[in-house]
């Protein structure tokens, strides 16, 4: 009987491949090539993946993990209850920044994939609204509006973030998420 995979080697290898796609992004990315930048070999990325889109599936968890450990902390930290309205300029200004860039790309590219095969990339296009209801309850939304509040925000930010990064035009886009916050303080 095979023995069953270390998780802490696993572990390692999600985070080495996550600040190596970051760098490089997922479009051509072959087992191989990450293996070699890993110290390992493609066989191991199976043995702990399953399979390149396992692999890929896990590097988007991993993001997400490493945005929600942020986004924990901001909420943790305030004395005062949070507001969506309050939540989303914060993120905005974190999610726009230049250092964040490498994530956003890779977070499309990842959507671009998934959309053309969803069955490989399974949460991939459905997460980001259970995470956004989440939030959406988090700082007070009525259960009646959660979803619709929910599906707004995802849209906007998802496309205002997706003309940043094919423009790189920070102050208009920003503009434009700034009204979309006024517009969700004065409906509160």
């Amino acid at each position: 009987m095979a023995r069953p995979p270390d998780p802490r080697i696993r572990s390692a290898l999600r985070d080495q491949a996550i600040d190596y796609v970051l760098r490089h992004g997922v479009a051509d990315l072959s087992l191989r090539p990450l293996a070699k930048a890993l110290n390992t070999n493609a066989r191991m990325l199976v043995y702990h993946f399953g399979s390149r889109e396992g692999l890929m599936r896990e590097i988007l968890a991993g993001l997400r993990e490493r945005e929600d450990v942020g986004i924990r902390t901001w909420f943790r930290d305030s004395k005062e209850p949070r507001t969506l309205h309050d939540f989303l300029s914060w993120y905005w200004q974190r999610l726009s920044a230049p250092r964040a860039r490498p994530a956003l790309r890779l977070i499309f590219e990842l959507y671009g994939l998934a959309l053309r095969d969803p069955h490989s990339y399974p949460g991939v296009l459905t997460d980001p609204l259970e995470y956004w209801r989440r939030l959406a309850r988090e700082t007070g939304v009525p259960p009646e509006a959660e979803t619709t509040k929910a599906t707004l925000l995802l849209a906007a930010t998802r496309g205002l973030l997706l003309d940043l990064c094919a423009n790189g035009d920070r102050a208009r886009v920003t503009r434009a998420m700034n009204l979309l916050t006024q517009i969700l303080k004065t409906g509160d």
